[in-house]
Order: structure tokens, then sequence, then C-alpha cells
């Protein structure tokens, strides 16, 4: 049989079976409507809500992130992060690899970011909560608190009631505790969760996608030694210079990343 007999014959059973009563082809197409699944954002918010309610927490977050390292080339890299946190005006959290990197500490009066590699540190005036400070300094000094997400008074903000589609996965084990696994999605990101289904709904697990660019990178968090009975003092947030360290002035830095300027 010809191609053109072939294209023929198929033009016209398509023709046939639409022109049937009651065929498949007379019936309105019924768009899926993007939902999210009510079980995922109960348990995500049974997450939240004790997040949230907890005084003061100490955790440790191992990070694991995409970087680029040339077009169309990417690598996974990874820090330590040890947070500790007093609601509502405390924080204290250092970064390392193998070696210490860089520490934040915010002690309800000031900020201070120490660069413990080239041995500098930076203080200046802070609002008088966390919520604020961490807002303030992305906003003035282009200083990002790594994981402000698990930081902020309400964790994880508004990420389940602003996702397009979200749904709940079942249940998978993350370092050895069993954990429901939750999935949300908008326009900008893809995050996932992974909460113990245990009596405290601990986050053990969670997962961003980016699609925001021509590259979409994936950060990995796993969260252990979760503590929040060990009381937490003041002077655990407040910063004293390591000796040997000088001090240098934080310059505000609209929309670019923080500079520092040495302090006459």
């Amino acid at each position: 049989m010809k191609p053109n007999q072939i294209l023929t014959l198929t033009a016209l059973s398509i023709f046939m079976l639409g022109s049937q009563p009651g065929s498949a082809a007379d019936e309105p197409s019924q768009p899926k409507v993007p939902s999210v699944d009510p079980q995922a954002v109960a348990i995500l918010n049974r997450a939240v809500d004790h997040l949230a309610n907890a005084k003061q927490f100490s955790v440790t977050t191992e990070v694991w992130g995409d970087i680029d390292l040339e077009e169309g080339v990417q690598a996974q890299f990874t820090k330590i992060l040890d947070i500790r946190l007093r609601r509502p005006d405390q924080v204290q959290l250092n970064v390392r690899t193998t070696v210490p990197k860089r520490s934040f500490y915010y002690d309800g009066k000031n900020f201070t970011l120490l660069d413990q590699q080239k041995g500098f540190y930076g203080t200046t005036a802070a609002p008088a909560t966390i919520d604020e400070t961490i807002k303030k300094m992305e906003n003035d000094y282009g200083v990002e608190f790594p994981i402000s997400d698990i930081l902020i008074s309400r964790p994880f903000g508004d990420g389940a009631k602003n996702a397009k589609t979200g749904q709940y996965l079942g249940v998978e084990p993350v370092l050895g505790f069993a954990c429901h696994h939750v999935a949300f999605q908008n326009d900008e990101v893809e995050w996932q969760a992974w909460i113990d289904e245990g009596p405290v709904p601990l986050l053990r697990k969670a997962v961003i996608k980016s699609k925001e660019g021509e590259s979409s990178q994936q950060v990995i968090g796993i969260f252990s030694k979760w503590d929040f009975g060990t009381k937490l003092p003041d002077f655990v947030f407040a910063f004293d210079p390591p000796p040997g360290s000088a001090k240098i002035d934080l310059v505000p830095t609209p929309d670019t990343s923080a500079e520092t300027q040495p302090s006459k």
C-alpha cells in the first residue's frame, strides 16, 4: 500500500469515528485541575506548628548543593550547619566543611558575621526579631542566612499555601527514621520534605529545586541531632572576637552581595 493511501485511510477513519453520535471526539475535553493533597498540607503544617511553637532548639544540617562549574557542567558540594536558636531574637549559626568557614551571631541587638578563614568580622545594629534581622541583612547587606526557612517565626512560610500542586508520597526511611514524604510545586520552585511519622513531627530531610534560569539547581538538606531540651544561655549568642581577628565594616550594598571594607 502506498504512503498516500495509508494517510487517506487514516484520515477517513478519524472522520468516520468523529462523526458517530456519542463518540469521544464529540465530548468536550476535561483539562486536569492542579490540586494540592490535603494530607500533604496537614502533615507539613504539623511540622511547621511544632517548630514555630518551640521556644528554642539546636540542630545540625548537612547541606548538599549543585554548583555550576562551566556551561552545562555541574558538581555537588556539601557543608555542615550547626544551628542554635532561641525565639524570638537570638540565633547562632556555624558553617563548616572540613574546617570552619563562617559564623553568624544575632543577640537581639547586634548582628555579627565572622569569616573564620580570613579572620575578619563585621558587626551592625539589628532589629528586635529574627525575622526582621534576616530580612534586613538580606535586603541591606546581601547577607543570606543559610536555611533561613526554619529560622523564621513561621517556618517554611506559606510554602504549602503558595503551591499550585502538592502530593503525599508515602512513608520512606531517612537516617533510620520512618518519615512521611510530601512534595509541593509552583512556577518558581519544587520542594520536598520528609517528616518523622512518630509523635514528634521533626523535619528529617528537605529538597529544593529552582526552576528559574537555564540551569536547574538542587539543594538537599539532612537534619539531625534535634535538641529542644538543652538550655541555651545568653552567652551562646553573644559574639566574642577570636584572638587575632580583625574588625571590618559591613557596608550596605543593596541588590548586590555584601562587601566589606577594613575599618580605619
